[in-house]
């Protein structure tokens, strides 16, 4: 499948120092082209400035939007609002520099000083999928009630996320201390 990246690249060629604002839609189908089996469908605003001076582009991204993802408990689909706000550091230079830069921040970036375009598709996903909480479910009482109640006859009573935690064994210990 061919990537949808075309949407989210920024110009290098002819920017003149200073600030300039782009803005960028995603949606499903941008996900989808990176093979993401976790977002189910997205619409995403991107909202980038970009700060360019002679040595380097520092990139204020701004995301916000909803994802569709399936709920952990239920399997239903589930939205979740995202807001993210990031920085990126673009430097000149070539790969070879890349060790000398030594600085292991994921958040620096080299491009080539001969490069005419920017290509900001695999930060963008990344930020977002990041930005997904690790426990996707709905909230209390929010579930799809058949999953529920199939899931209660299964389990043999009560079906509750708490008991599904390491911690649980803990909680049980404290409780027959404090009795």
């Amino acid at each position: 499948m061919e990537r949808v990246t075309d949407s989210i690249k920024v110009p290098l060629r002819g920017l003149s120092n200073g600030s300039h604002a782009f803005e960028y839609e995603v949606d499903g189908e941008f996900f989808q082209s990176f093979g993401s089996e976790i977002v189910k469908d997205a619409i995403c605003a991107i909202s980038m400035v970009v700060i360019k001076s002679r040595d380097f582009l520092k990139l204020e991204c701004t995301i916000t939007g909803t994802v569709t993802v399936e709920c952990d408990r239920c399997l239903d689909d589930l939205q979740i609002p995202i807001e993210v706000e990031r920085e990126l550091l673009v430097k000149y230079g070539s790969e070879d520099e890349d060790a000398d830069i030594g600085t292991g921040d994921d958040d620096v970036m080299l491009v080539e000083e001969t490069a005419t375009k920017m290509d900001l598709s695999q930060f963008v996903y990344d930020y977002v999928c990041l930005a997904l909480p690790l426990q996707m479910v709905h909230p209390e009482g929010e579930c799809n009630p058949q999953m529920m109640a199939y899931l209660m006859k299964e389990s043999g009573g009560e079906v509750s996320v708490e008991s599904n935690t390491p911690f649980s064994g803990l909680k049980d210990l404290l409780d027959n201390k404090n009795n």
